[in-house]
């Protein structure tokens, strides 16, 4: 029973979520770090609309989005659109909105992203209109994964991007997603939830499960689609999608730095009172809605057998980023080595970002970072550990005492 709820959420959004992983890679080549810093170091209300615009289609999770939110400050962006940034990028991306229109519908997959986008706006309007403006220093590098890498083509700049390291950020959390939901949906009779699973009560529920977890947006789908299936209405369930993926505690801590304590309470504000606001504003449209079958449309028009080929192709692309990431390690063989273990890297954003920073240092060499353990091995010619922990703390990561 558990295996066919697997195999049935797999096979719906497995064309979509393919699809979602290419024009990922295709943003990664052409929306770059340095194109939405462009737009964003007016101090304006403006540059805070743009923000939100450009964070709803980037596929970065809650802290995926910190080290680039950080390039962004350290750029000169205002902090109100770094605020806006902040809010709408996690929430959705392209591979979320059409994992969320195979599984939850076209309505939800539409409604999403809007209000991503507008609470995106609301959050950093306030951040602004508060804010003490003062100005950032701007340094001209870029230090992020999503700056492009002119040693590769640009075709293997996407597919690598769309299909190796996007996939070893969202795998295990997507398939940790996927096996809580089947075991949600054997375990949990449908509808059990009923009695308060709608209005404020469940959507407070869904608050509190939301908040303090951290859940990338693709991964929240499955999870959302069991919620739904017990019982919880689409507008608790939006709760969940809105303020899952855009907090938890590390980056709660990490924006905390960046914006500042009242920003930081904007922030999450603006969060809670968007997704209950709109949540309620959902159920009152929309009342009484269930998910649409939107996965037997896609296979009827695909066809049973590439159908078949695209769920088996997404589970091979998903269990070699597994793969890639925990059992294919190199050892590094390197003379004269400093070591040091890093909290708060969670996907190669992260440590795409912290190993560009540490190579414009004078000195240092032979970097490798491995992502699983936080494991910093380097060597040095001259005496800059203190450089290298400083640029650690600045990207917002901690330095582990071993």
């Amino acid at each position: 029973m558990i295996l066919n709820n697997l195999w049935m959420m797999v096979s719906e959004f497995a064309p979509y979520l393919i699809l979602g992983f290419f024009i990922s890679g295709l943003l990664s080549e052409f929306l770059t770090v340095d194109l939405v810093q462009k737009y964003l170091g007016s101090d304006s209300l403006f540059s805070v609309f743009l923000a939100s615009l450009l964070g709803v289609p980037i596929p970065l999770c809650s802290c995926g989005v910190i080290p680039v939110s950080a390039y962004l400050s350290k750029h000169g962006a205002s902090k109100g659109s770094v605020a806006s940034f902040l809010i709408s990028t996690p929430q959705t991306g392209v591979d979320s909105i059409f994992i969320t229109y195979a599984m939850l519908g076209p309505i939800f997959a539409i409604y999403r992203p809007i209000i991503a986008f507008i609470s995106g706006i609301l959050g950093g309007a306030f951040v602004h209109i508060y804010d003490d403006r003062k100005k950032n220093i701007v340094d001209g590098s870029c230090n992020d994964d999503c700056c492009d890498d002119e040693s590769k083509s640009k075709i293997y700049n996407i597919f690598n991007y769309g299909f190796v390291k996007l996939p070893m950020d969202i795998a295990g959390p997507l398939i940790f997603g996927l096996v809580l939901s089947s075991l949600m949906l054997v375990f949990i009779p449908a509808n059990y939830f009923d009695m308060f699973g709608s209005g404020i009560v469940g959507m407070l529920i869904m608050l509190v499960l939301g908040l303090p977890t951290y859940v990338c947006a693709t991964a929240s789908v499955p999870i959302a689609f069991a919620l739904h299936s017990s019982g919880f209405s689409m507008g608790a369930v939006l709760v969940f999608l809105m303020s899952g993926p855009a907090t938890n505690i590390a980056t709660m801590s990490v924006i905390y730095k960046i914006l500042g304590k009242k920003n930081l309470l904007i922030y999450l504000a603006s969060i809670v009172i968007c997704s209950i606001g709109f949540g309620l504003l959902f159920d009152f449209i929309f009342p009484g809605l269930s998910i649409e079958d939107s996965g037997y449309e896609v296979n009827h028009i695909l066809g049973s057998s590439l159908g078949l080929i695209l769920s088996l192709s997404l589970i091979i692309i998903l269990f070699n980023a597994l793969r890639i990431k925990y059992f294919s390690k190199k050892k590094s063989i390197i003379s004269n080595k400093n070591e040091l273990y890093i909290e708060g890297m969670t996907c190669n954003h992260c440590v795409s970002s912290l190993k560009k920073s540490l190579e414009k240092l004078d000195g240092i060499g032979d970097i490798d970072i491995d992502l699983a353990s936080g494991h910093l091995i380097y060597s040095s010619s001259l005496n800059i550990d203190k450089k290298i922990q400083e640029i650690i703390l600045s990207l917002g990561y901690k330095i582990k005492n071993q």
